[in-house]
């Protein structure tokens, strides 16, 4: 079986989201990108901060991982993303096999 992974970013913009998404999707670089709103607290510049952001998980085959950063990076709005990748060991086989063959054929 392929490696898959979860790739995860965030953005305290909709639309930078969306557009991450959509062009993932579209260029088949990954099979779902997922946005929820999220609550972050960190620290910048020696100060701590809160953000309401928009969080994406993007659902991809391991292989696509440079590509995904690359494109990523291109639209995001911040200086320094948070991107990270997750290999996946095991999950629902039928669904890890979706996965992987969502880059093959209209589903």
């Amino acid at each position: 079986m392929e490696q898959v992974c979860v790739i995860l970013t965030t953005t305290n913009l909709k639309e930078i989201a969306e557009q991450i998404a959509q062009e993932l999707v579209l260029s088949d670089l990954a099979a779902c990108v997922q946005i929820d709103e999220v609550k972050s607290v960190f620290k910048w510049d020696g100060k701590i901060d809160n953000e309401q952001e928009f969080r994406l998980m993007i659902k991809a085959k391991a292989s696509n991982y440079q590509q995904i950063e690359q494109a990523i990076i291109a639209i995001h709005n911040y200086q320094l993303p948070q991107i990270i990748k997750f290999n996946i060991t095991d999950g629902f086989q039928p669904y890890l096999d979706w996965m992987t063959g969502a880059f093959k054929k209209e589903i």
